[in-house]
């Protein structure tokens, strides 16, 4: 039995999916099996899929085009390691990615899954000069999910034991990743290492407009179904508001005195259930805060007055520097 799951979903991936398996192949850790669910591709993933030889690969594939959630969920039922980690086909790991990983697992036994930064490329394998980090705090990662997803698919490490029976949910394409991630969290440590060990590609398949009305679509129910678990039944009017503070920049001061009430009321309605930990679910309010009230500087000051007026001010250093960067721009 393997170590480790390498789990890899492919759907006309002719151009990136070679790479991808060549950048696993040559990881500094070994002990992995690497698992090749072929989605019934159009185009010739499978023959490039196949031309790689490897006895740590093993090929499967789908009759039909079944879809992402379905081919995950078979990954799953088929993966024979301790841990289940991902690569989608046109991402790329670097070599010390899973060795790093496991390691963590390895030394954090209570924690679920680890995650690291990422490093955005476009389809040219060309660096965009953008990432995917997060700074805050591992403890705090739970809450952080109420707004948003740090966790890059592609630089997941799972523990397979510690995974949910229903694994992803396919009421939520494109963003099955991030509701399974909340449900994982909401029962067991998560953490994201300060390390960039993945490249994730941009290019048109996942940024085009019909992509991310579903994307859209689905973290507002992901948001609902989190606020519901909250005590709180949110109005179609409060689901796209809490939206609008996780994604948006707010378009007057209006918009400011609701994001106000309606994070405190999520703090007040927490104190009740204790969903989540007080101290953490206060942090990422107060992070959350401090973001959306100076994200549109067309406000002005305004917009400084309105965040002083909250209980949910933190007087900090950083928040100094972020209000003075504020002013003077």
């Amino acid at each position: 039995m393997p170590a480790v799951s390498v789990l890899m979903p492919v759907f006309n991936a002719e151009r990136y999916v070679k790479e991808a398996i060549d950048s696993i192949l040559n990881q500094t850790f070994k002990d992995f099996e690497l698992i090749v669910l072929n989605d019934a591709s159009t185009d010739s993933s499978k023959e490039v899929v196949l031309s790689v030889q490897d006895s740590r690969i093993r090929y499967i594939e789908n009759e039909q085009n079944k879809g992402l959630s379905f081919s995950r969920n078979r990954l799953l039922s088929e993966a024979k390691g301790v841990y289940i980690a991902w690569l989608d086909a046109d991402d790329i790991a670097y070599p010390t990615r899973l060795e790093e990983e496991y390691q963590f697992l390895e030394e954090h036994t209570e924690h679920a899954m680890v995650a690291s930064w990422a490093r955005l490329i476009d389809a040219e394998d060309k660096p965009t000069g953008d990432f995917i980090k997060s700074y805050i705090p591992n403890e705090y990662l739970s809450a952080l999910l109420l707004f948003v997803n740090y966790f890059v698919q592609s630089s997941v490490m799972l523990r397979r034991s510690f995974l949910p029976d229903v694994h992803y949910r396919p009421e939520f394409p494109p963003t099955e990743d991030y509701e399974l991630w909340v449900r994982i969290a909401a029962k067991y440590p998560v953490s994201i290492l300060p390390k960039t060990l993945v490249d994730y590609r941009i290019h048109t398949s996942n940024i085009s407009s019909v992509q991310q009305q579903r994307s859209e679509i689905a973290v507002k129910l992901n948001h609902k179904i989190q606020l519901e678990s909250l005590g709180i039944l949110p109005s179609d009017e409060e689901v796209n508001l809490h939206y609008t503070i996780a994604f948006r920049k707010p378009e007057n001061l209006a918009f400011l005195e609701k994001a106000a009430d309606w994070l405190q009321r999520i703090e007040t309605q927490n104190k009740i259930n204790k969903r989540f930990d007080t101290k953490a679910l206060r942090y990422i309010l107060m992070h959350r805060w401090i973001k959306v009230c100076t994200s549109n500087k067309s406000l002005g000051l305004g917009a400084l007055k309105i965040y002083f007026k909250s209980k949910l001010v933190e007087v900090s250093l950083r928040n100094l520097f972020l209000m003075m960067q504020y002013i003077i721009k």
